[in-house]
């Protein structure tokens, strides 16, 4: 440290002072930039999950109106009795019949747009076929049969093409007769995949693609058409333990942050555990805050060049006036200075001559009046403690907080705030330095109840205070601290109903009080308070604060002491003298 020091004397006031203000530039630019640059951060990735979650809830929202329309659109057919009645009409030939399932669906598919095909498929194995885009399906199989006769809800999930290779999402169920249970055959729907992944294309970001994946890790739908009905194996990538997530991973080779969120718990109910799930490419996010790194650079690289350009003109200023007396100083009692020296008053240097004259003289009376400032300064800073609030602001205030509360009807409140109010006005009592005994005890009354509002049926409070003393005038605020002190050290850490008392006797004209609490106690290495006030954390005013206004105020034989034993409580005694008036 001494080498660094002696290192920069070795330079001109000027050159530290611009080093210093060039350091204090740099180090609070690059702050500033690290600041900025983890912020920005920040909220970028505050607002891409926020992104990520609401397209996830958007696309799951418009893939559940599809699956409700489905849904519904099977109940219609269920309670079709035109239906039950046509494929009852066995002197019609299957191809009349399939003519007459046709045309019904015809007037009774709503949106055709969602759906390939329909299939009925009866207990005779008689496929009826519904087909509006006019394209060649794969029919429901013996497996897809097999399937929907041991499920006790519908299926979802299975995938079959056409002859183009556009992919439809099978939805099966048991067909019965919806008003005598009669059991039909089967009913297969096929659902349109585009439709989903139209659903894509306006809610994702060019950057980003989403799909849905099954309980089976079979890809329901997908953007790239080729991936439809493909399994995936490194299952573990898309498994999430929470309604929605996000991480940093490596998909097909590519680093990407990936979303996944389930469908809601009403689907779940209906056999559909689905899930979404949105690729954002991590390549395109950071080029976004790479982008505003730079930006942030350029700024901050700007405004530091523009910074020292200031330091260097404000090191110069401040340090003119400086290399002006140094050079007078050197050339001291040759004629040329001395007849500088007689320039008008307003000259900096010829104001310092004149005050450095006036200084000696003032030295001498600034001596004797820092030995009496001194034995003032302590008296004058405990007054300037009491006199730092505005008492009737405070009480106005308070008042008003009372009525209000009461006319709320808030009791607790009204009682709160009327016995802050009785607080601060006893304490701050116009300044004065004195309150009489009972005002002590009501200030402590009020503090108490505040307290037990805190820590409602934590502790108990007694007084055992003569008739006698309460007329007695005393240092005010000597017993609140003390209550406040056993209270947050020995009655908050314990167990249970904490009990406090507080006892007075008088003995001649000295009054002693005793605040005795049943807390957790503490070791003591003295009985001594000046060498063991330091073993509590004191709050508040304090018990060192209490005890040097005593010793003040009444001398060095008045004070506290305390002793106290762990487990067992802390006993601390206040002597003061008793006065007569405020």
């Amino acid at each position: 440290m001494n080498l660094a020091v002696n290192g920069l004397r070795r330079f001109k006031i000027r050159q530290r002072l611009l080093l210093f203000l060039i350091l204090a530039l740099i180090i609070s630019s690059v702050c500033i930039l690290l600041v900025t640059r983890t912020v920005a951060q920040a909220l970028l990735k505050n607002y891409l999950y926020n992104y990520l979650k609401s397209s996830q809830e958007e696309i799951a929202a418009s893939a559940e109106l599809i699956i409700d329309e489905i849904n519904m659109l099977a109940v219609r057919l269920t309670v079709n009795s035109e239906l039950y009645h046509l494929f009852n009409q066995k002197q019609l030939s299957f191809a009349e019949r399939e003519a007459g399932f046709r045309q019904r669906l015809d007037h009774l598919l709503v949106h055709k747009e969602l759906v390939g095909a329909i299939y009925i498929v009866d207990h005779q194995n008689e496929i009826y076929e519904y087909a509006p885009v006019g394209r060649i399906m794969q029919q429901p199989d013996l497996l897809d049969l097999g399937q929907v006769k041991n499920a006790s809800l519908p299926l979802w999930g299975a995938i079959k093409k056409d002859q183009s290779g556009d992919s439809y999402i099978l939805f099966s169920r048991k067909f019965h007769n919806f008003y005598t249970g009669e059991s039909l055959g089967y009913l297969f729907i096929y659902v349109r995949e585009s439709a989903l992944n139209n659903v894509y294309r306006q809610i994702a970001a060019a950057d980003s693609f989403s799909f849905i994946v099954d309980d089976r890790q079979r890809i329901i739908s997908h953007p790239n058409a080729e991936q439809v009905g493909s399994v995936i194996f490194d299952a573990a990538l898309f498994e999430t333990a929470a309604d929605f997530s996000y991480k940093r991973v490596r998909y097909q080779s590519q680093p990407v942050i990936l979303a996944i969120s389930k469908f809601n718990n009403r689907l779940i109910s209906l056999g559909i555990n689905w899930r979404m799930i949105s690729v954002v490419s991590e390549k395109e996010f950071f080029q976004v805050m790479t982008r505003i790194n730079h930006i942030v650079f350029l700024i901050v690289l700007s405004i530091l060049i523009v910074a020292v350009f200031l330091a260097v003109y404000i090191s110069f200023k401040l340090t003119k006036s400086v290399a002006r007396l140094k050079f007078r100083l050197d050339k001291f009692g040759t004629e040329q200075v001395k007849a500088a020296l007689a320039t008008p008053p307003n000259d900096e240097l010829a104001l310092l001559e004149e005050s450095y004259d006036q200084m000696v003289l003032r030295v001498e009376d600034l001596i004797d009046k820092n030995n009496q400032e001194r034995e003032k300064q302590r008296e004058l800073e405990l007054v300037a403690l009491q006199a730092q609030i505005n008492p009737h602001f405070i009480y106005n205030t308070l008042d008003a907080i009372g009525w209000l509360a009461k006319l709320k009807s808030q009791p607790e409140i009204e009682k709160l705030v009327i016995s802050l109010a009785t607080f601060f006005r006893i304490s701050l009592h116009k300044g004065d330095k004195f309150i009489t005994v009972a005002e002590e005890i009501r200030l402590v009354q009020s503090f108490v109840l505040i307290e037990q509002t805190r820590f409602p049926g934590k502790f108990e409070l007694s007084y055992q205070i003569p008739a006698e003393m309460k007329a007695c005038y005393i240092l005010k605020i000597i017993l609140q601290p003390l209550v406040e002190n056993a209270i947050k050290h020995g009655i908050a850490t314990k167990k249970g109903l904490g009990h406090i008392r507080i006892r007075g006797r008088k003995s001649g004209e000295d009054l002693y009080f005793e605040v005795i609490d049943d807390g957790v106690g503490f070791e003591m290495g003295s009985a001594d308070f000046a060498s063991s006030y330091q073993r509590i954390n004191y709050s508040g005013y304090g018990l060192r604060n209490v005890d040097e206004r005593i010793k003040l105020e009444y001398g060095p034989a008045y004070g506290i002491r305390f002793r106290s034993e762990k487990g067992k409580g802390t006993m601390v005694e206040v002597k003061v003298r008793a006065g007569k008036g405020g």
